[in-house]
């Protein structure tokens, strides 16, 4: 039986790996360099986990198989909201639902206004999905400018 898990690297969506049935870090790493990936300062994440993984941590038997490649540990997290700006280093690996979650608590909103809230890149209308990887906005950068604005509400 193989391991098949989801890997994004850096700023590309997330792909599909087929390893073998006990597949490490170390695996994950040669098939990514077979295919003409730089993996000398790369590091691999499990998705809204703190720490990069060491080599020999296994691949298989995770609940959600979804893992980050990126070449920085941190990435700085800079949110604006009205007159505020609220800063915080994150690993490449976090969703934008775990940002989204501090800086609304950081804003200091409550339960039902934080709902109505999403992050949207500074200077853009982009609101990224929850699920995105904060290492997939980064761009080579170490550093993304969200806005904490309202969701479009739709009236009927």
């Amino acid at each position: 039986m193989s391991t098949i898990i989801f890997v994004a690297i850096e700023t590309e969506p997330l792909a599909r790996f087929d390893l073998g049935e006990a597949a490490v870090v170390a695996d994950l790493l040669k098939d990514l360099e077979r295919r003409g990936i730089d993996v000398a300062e790369l590091l691999i994440f499990k998705e809204d986990h703190d720490e990069p993984m060491e080599h020999h941590h296994p691949l298989h038997g995770h609940d959600r198989p979804v893992f980050h490649a990126h070449k920085t540990r941190k990435i700085e997290a800079n949110v604006h909201y009205k007159a505020d700006t609220f800063h915080h280093r994150f690993p490449p690996s976090d969703t934008i639902a775990k940002v989204t979650r501090w800086a609304v608590e950081k804003a200091g909103l409550g339960k039902e206004e934080a709902e109505e809230h999403v992050l949207q890149i500074s200077g853009t209308r982009e609101k990224p999905a929850l699920d995105k990887h904060l290492g997939s906005l980064a761009h080579g950068a170490r550093e993304v400018s969200f806005d904490l604005v309202r969701k479009q509400l739709v009236q009927g």
